[in-house]
């Protein structure tokens, strides 16, 4: 049998370290799992209804027109994204739907050139370039192009660069046109912060407070026209209500029950009375665990493996010092966006993908930090196996719904695991375990 049909060889081939590459290869492999991404986030939009009436869209529809009467909080609070697209429309003599289209397209983008540039200079398995590109996370975020979510990935795409050359002013600089594009860039220079302190000067840490500040301020100028949310309630609170809210919903199953928000039952088994705003009482219309399965298809199926593979890596190194910013940030805001998207909302496949660096981002430099070995015999067939049951999952993932299919996906996942323990056997030993006398 010929080197190029032994599938030991072809395993060994696949796992071997991406840094391995020359620098022409590396580039070329980048390449063409970029273009495999967007070749599938495309046909994902092209199979489904138009992007432009699904979900929250007709909000950002009213800012890139001017028509605030249809637009209320939180979403008024969103403008960057929408604005850049009016001033597309305007200056390049484009249809709305078209400059929504170029900003998704060319956000999509630079995320994936980001992320590929990061992983390119890892230790990473070469199979996991593909992986990375081949999850349904890309299909949906595409899909909602008109929303935020995508534009707000992009910069942050561009902080984690910066971050990459620890170039914490550029870093503090950018938490002004994430401020004005989401909110929750409240919680994204807290993670800042807190990850990247140790890399930052005095200035560094005040321009990053300052410019947040200063988005937030011209934010609040800009949505004045706005109408007020459902509730009529200040928008702090909204916010902090709806992480209550959406946990006795979403994880304790009991589902809440408001006088504004009757979808769930008109008369509640229990009640209380409240004045806050519109809201006059609250109570609970009963118990259901559908939440559950929602939020289990969403974490099984959007990012394949690959949270599997960074919680195992993770373990394994969790006692060793973190000296590089860009792993502490993405592991942190990970992490923390991952284990909150229950508390946001119901839109779980949307939410659980807050937390793409985590995924795309700290798990290519978890092998950073781990002795670079290329796998061999049963080893190296049990890595590329775990990259086959990767791709299964993608290909099931979402056709449809129900728990048959997450018994599958949990049955693919249970494979993966045992695939990935005989993969790690006693290699990939920590670094500072592996340089211990």
């Amino acid at each position: 049998m010929s080197s190029l049909g032994n599938p030991s060889v072809i395993a060994r081939a696949l796992t071997a370290p991406i840094r391995r590459w020359s620098p022409t290869a590396r580039l070329i492999a980048g390449l063409i799992s970029i273009l495999c991404c967007l070749c599938f986030a495309m046909y994902t939009v092209s199979q489904s209804e138009s992007v432009f009436v699904a979900g929250d869209a007709r909000f950002y529809l009213g800012i890139v027109t001017g028509d605030y009467s249809q637009v209320m909080q939180p979403f008024a609070s969103r403008q960057l994204g929408a604005l850049v697209v009016a001033a597309l429309a305007h200056a390049m003599h484009w249809t709305v739907e078209r400059a929504f289209i170029e900003e998704g397209v060319l956000s999509l983008i630079v995320m994936l050139v980001a992320i590929y540039y990061v992983a390119l200079h890892t230790r990473a398995p070469r199979w996991l370039l593909l992986a990375i590109a081949l999850v349904p996370f890309w299909g949906s975020l595409l899909e909602n192009l008109v929303l935020p979510d995508l534009w707000y990935s992009a910069l942050l795409a561009l902080v984690l660069l910066l971050l990459a050359g620890e170039h914490m002013l550029g870093a503090s600089l950018m938490m002004f046109p994430l401020m004005l594009s989401r909110e929750s860039t409240s919680l994204t220079l807290i993670c800042f912060l807190i990850a990247c302190w140790g890399w930052m000067r005095w200035r560094d840490r005040i321009v990053a407070v300052v410019s947040a500040i200063a988005g937030s301020v011209l934010v609040s100028h800009l949505a004045a026209r706005a109408q007020p949310n459902f509730e009529h309630l200040p928008a702090s609170i909204y916010m902090l209500a709806k992480v209550p809210w959406n946990f006795m919903r979403n994880v304790l199953g009991i589902i809440p029950w408001s006088n504004v928000n009757t979808e769930f039952c008109v008369v509640p088994a229990w009640t209380t009375q409240v004045h806050l705003g519109r809201l006059h009482a609250i109570g609970i219309c009963g118990v259901s665990l559908a939440a559950w399965v929602k939020i289990s298809q969403s974490v099984l199926c959007d990012f394949g493996l690959l949270p599997l593979l960074a919680a195992v890596f993770w373990w394994r190194c969790r006692k060793i010092a973190i000296r590089n910013a860009l792993l502490r940030f993405t592991l942190l805001y990970g992490g923390i966006s991952l284990l909150l998207a229950p508390m946001l909302g119901t839109w779980f496949d949307r939410l659980l993908g807050y937390a793409w660096p985590l995924f795309f981002v700290a798990l290519p430099l978890l092998f950073d930090r781990f002795e670079e070995t290329s796998p061999k015999g049963s080893r190296a067939l049990a890595a590329a196996g775990l990259f086959g049951v990767h791709l299964a999952l993608f290909l099931v993932a979402y056709r449809w719904m129900g728990t048959e299919l997450i018994c599958i996906d949990a049955a693919l996942w249970v494979i993966g695991f045992l695939l990935l323990r005989h993969w790690l056997g006693e290699g990939y030993k920590p670094l500072a375990e592996a340089c211990a006398p």
